[in-house]
């Protein structure tokens, strides 16, 4: 029975958008999320798998206290109020791995390209970010929305997944947090 509602969500939310996307092109997209951003001190394969070792832990870090915000505006102040401890845990995790490299941790508006999140595409623009630099930060970098929380219920390889009815039901309250300017693509399988 849950399966069949999460089908009939999922085909209202079809008819309501009517095509194989959304898209408003508005700027108010640009300050209404708030991104994280991870760069790797280089394009070596160690320094990479370092990277998405400090993604994995700050994401778990954050995940149930960015869920529970209600705009961006508490999303960036938490993100503010917790870069010492996220510097702390990036530094753990990379000593760790057997690395000294150093960390900085920001929180500010930076230059984002379009990026495709499973079936949610961003357009390029300025966005407000939590920013995470390993080392040099001379590497390739990785990125995902924290507020609304999409990082928390998907990976950027994966997409968004309604494999399970949680995923499915936290998915969902996630879209209707999405502001104007957000596309959604609409797969065909």
């Amino acid at each position: 029975m849950k399966k069949i509602s999460v089908i009939i969500i999922g085909l209202i939310i079809l008819v309501f958008l009517g095509s194989s996307s959304y898209y408003a092109n508005d700027n108010s997209l640009n300050d209404s999320v708030l991104r994280l951003h991870v760069i790797a001190n280089s394009d070596s394969i160690n320094d990479q798998a370092l990277k998405i070792a400090v993604k994995n832990e700050v994401v778990e870090l954050l995940r149930t206290e960015f869920a529970e915000q209600q705009n961006v505006e508490q999303a960036r102040q938490l993100a503010v109020d917790n870069i010492p401890r996220i510097q702390r845990l990036a530094e753990k995790v990379i000593e760790s791995q057997g690395y000294n490299y150093p960390v900085q941790v920001k929180v500010g508006e930076y230059m984002f390209p379009t990026k495709s999140y499973g079936n949610l595409v961003f357009p390029q623009g300025e966005y407000q970010a939590l920013r995470i630099i390993i080392g040099d930060g001379e590497g390739k970098n990785w990125w995902c929305v924290l507020f609304p929380p999409l990082c928390m219920v998907s990976d950027s390889d994966k997409g968004l997944s309604f494999e399970k009815e949680q995923e499915a039901q936290v998915s969902f309250k996630c879209l209707e947090l999405l502001p104007k300017g957000v596309r959604l693509k609409l797969s065909s399988h």
